[in-house]
């Protein structure tokens, strides 16, 4: 289980990475357009645009992509939170109260 774990989270990261990059590159695009329409015609400017929307288009579709991996991913830890704690109630009850102890006491140091 563990090694699916750590296969789920390098593919969550890489897809992170993937999609900050395509943000960095339509970021770089439109900063592009702007400049391309302060030194050409509209014509240009006008099929620059038409490419940016695009890459635009395709960027939030991979962000919605990853908003639906992250959520499942979200739901299989709960999941197997919730069946670790149905096995074994008893370490989830002591955990919960080290947890309460530890905040207590860091509560208190104010």
């Amino acid at each position: 289980m563990r090694r699916k774990s750590n296969r789920a989270e390098n593919d969550f990261e890489a897809q992170k990475e993937a999609l900050l990059k395509e943000v960095r590159s339509v970021l770089g695009e439109v900063e592009s357009l702007y400049e391309a329409g302060v030194e050409r015609g509209e014509e240009e400017a006008r099929e620059l645009t038409a490419k940016l929307k695009q890459r635009l288009s395709d960027a939030q579709a991979k962000f919605q992509d990853f908003e639906e991996r992250a959520v499942e991913q979200v739901k299989h830890s709960a999941k197997a939170a919730d069946e670790y704690i149905n096995e074994k109630p008893y370490y989830a009850m002591g955990f919960a109260a080290l947890a309460g102890l530890v905040v207590g006491v860091l509560l208190n140091r104010r």
